[in-house]
């Protein structure tokens, strides 16, 4: 009896001590999460950090959800003590990240044992392999092969789906990637997760599901749990699964306590699994709901925002589309800007067709606070821009990285490869050899066989141009534009097309769209486009009126035509000279 007593009064003060060491760590973690301060971001002004100091250094971007992924598997396993993050500045990146730490130049990345390594699913492998605490890939078989199934699929199809979904039927399309999270989401019993538990499955998927969950509603009116009850549930418990020092400590106390034991008491294990539904990972979660969808609509969605869209979303979110305030042109009389200081310009005239090429890649990209506009007075050019700048004195150019190029194809296929935003160039070998003849052709033949047939007979010499047009667009199905979704032949053509559709259709009473469905869709497409049609400044009037003064001198006969003639003619001859033709 007495022993009984003795074992009974033992496991009571086991229990007690326990009891204390659990709230105590439970205590430690809170203050250590609370405490954490996210570091400023580094941009092109700011100093290194001391590399390769065997300090460990995550760099990241905030608002990346690629770094979130690193970012998340750090704080789950209470690294943040361990692995210092660096946060960078992508609109305005320091040089020194590409030529001392990470050559891509990409987020995210790991400095670790005086090497950096780089992409987001390696990288959470990496670090739940590499950095003490809980494992977050299952030793069982089974789930670990439908683990690794689940994480390539991530990146090779459920991502790049959705984003191409936005461009076509979302509701259709992104759902079946939902559909098919939510299928597997049913195959494991043992939890809310897609493993059961929380794993490397969940965090592959959560900084985009987050994302998807609310721009989703807010662009398409499209909620994505619906009608998905696992969806649903894991991100309720996923979106709540906040402390990540608690996982850490209950997953100890787990192994410790509870596996350890003899005496198992379910109960304790129902508690401690519950703990590991608290406030997943709030701390990554810094991107505001409606920065978030501007973000997408600057980064990733070129023709999301378009009127028709945008009618369907709620009066809250009316301020995404804001007309960019454009700069004044600069004339004989205007100063120069600081030039070679770092900043990029692109040299344009608001009513130069090749200037608006690189104009619209500019904007399409999300790069209005990345490249700085300067337009100039092609008919009153200052000094400066030919002797300090780009002398062979035309638009448009660019000054990016202490040079300045120009001719307007090289210009947008250089803005695409060269700073951040959606990739205007296919990565299908078939679609890119045919954007490469088509954007030859615009140059080579298209413009100048348009323009030349205003002399002779428009209707057929520039009506077999667009009939030529026509062919491209029955080729690829997935999309209004020439390579079903939108690109680089589509920057090439639309300046032009925009002019001629309205001259042709007042000066020569020809509707280029008549008989061609697929280039009137295009054309309708385009204009839905709101970063392009920010470029359209120039006036229908005034377009047509400069189109017939410079090309149909025969309409000067008639006396009703002259009255409504307010450019001079050596002015628009001009005009056209420094613009049309360079």
């Amino acid at each position: 009896m007495l022993l009984l007593y003795i074992y009974v009064v033992c496991k009571l003060i086991f229990l007690v001590l326990l009891l204390i060491w659990m709230l105590m760590g439970l205590f430690f973690y809170l203050h250590r999460i609370v405490q954490e301060v996210l570091p400023p971001t580094l941009d092109s002004t700011s100093q290194p950090p001391s590399l390769f100091d065997e300090t460990t250094r995550l760099y990241i971007n905030y608002q990346c959800p690629y770094s979130q992924r690193v970012w998340i598997t750090r704080n789950v396993k209470g690294l943040q003590d361990k692995i210092k993050l660096v946060p960078i500045d992508l609109k305005n990146r320091p040089d020194w990240y590409k030529e001392k730490v990470y050559p891509t130049n990409k987020v995210p990345s790991l400095e670790h044992n005086n090497k950096v390594i780089g992409e987001s699913l390696d990288l959470v492998n990496y670090v739940d392999s590499n950095f003490e605490g809980p494992s977050f890939l299952p030793d069982d078989p089974e789930k670990r092969k439908f683990a690794e199934e689940l994480i390539a699929y991530s990146d090779t199809t459920f991502v790049p789906e959705v984003y191409r979904s936005f461009a076509k039927d979302a509701r259709t399309l992104a759902g079946a990637q939902f559909d098919y999270l939510e299928k597997a989401l049913l195959k494991f019993d043992d939890g809310p997760f897609f493993l059961g538990q929380f794993s490397q499955v969940d965090i592959a998927y959560a900084p985009f599901i987050e994302r998807f969950q609310v721009f989703m509603p807010e662009g398409f009116d499209y909620d994505i749990t619906t009608g998905r009850p696992k969806l649903a549930n894991g991100l309720s418990d996923s979106v709540n699964f906040k402390d990540s020092g608690l996982v850490h400590f209950s997953c100890i106390i787990h192994v410790l306590y509870i596996e350890g034991q003899p005496w198992n008491n379910n109960k304790v294990v129902s508690v401690l699994l519950e703990m590991n539904k608290l406030d997943g990972y709030k701390q990554t979660k810094v991107l505001e709901k409606e920065k978030m969808v501007e973000y997408y609509k600057n980064r990733f969605l070129p023709n999301l925002f378009s009127p028709l869209q945008l009618q369907k979303k709620s009066a809250s979110m009316a301020f995404l589309i804001v007309q960019e305030v454009l700069p004044p042109t600069l004339d004989s009389t205007s100063q120069p800007p600081s030039l070679f200081d770092e900043t990029t310009r692109l040299y344009i005239n608001y009513q130069c067709p090749y200037s608006q090429r690189v104009w619209i890649t500019r904007n399409v990209k999300g790069l209005q606070d990345k490249i700085k506009l300067v337009p100039i007075d092609l008919k009153n050019r200052p000094d400066w821009y030919k002797e300090k700048v780009y002398p062979t004195n035309k638009v448009p150019s660019l000054e990016h990285n202490n040079k300045v190029i120009g001719e307007s194809l090289d210009l947008v296929n250089y803005v695409d490869s060269n700073f951040e935003g959606p990739s205007f160039l296919p990565d299908d070998p078939e679609k890119r050899k045919f954007a490469e003849e088509l954007i030859a052709y615009s140059d080579t033949t298209f413009v100048p066989e348009v323009y030349r047939s205003f002399a002779k007979d428009a209707r057929t010499l520039a009506g077999a141009q667009f009939d030529y047009l026509e062919k491209p667009l029955l080729k690829f199905d997935d999309g209004p534009f020439f390579l079903g979704q939108f690109s680089q032949v589509d920057i090439a053509y639309a300046p032009f097309i925009e002019r001629f559709e309205v001259f042709m259709t007042e000066g020569l009473d020809y509707d280029i769209t008549t008989g061609r469905p697929k280039l009137a869709k295009w054309i309708e497409e385009m204009n839905k486009l709101d970063r392009y049609k920010q470029t359209k400044v120039l006036e229908q009037e005034k377009m047509v009126e400069y189109y017939k003064n410079r090309f149909l001198p025969e309409m000067n006969k008639f006396d009703g035509y002259k009255q409504t003639k307010v450019f001079e003619q050596e002015k628009m001859v001009e005009y056209y000279k420094n613009c049309f033709l360079l």
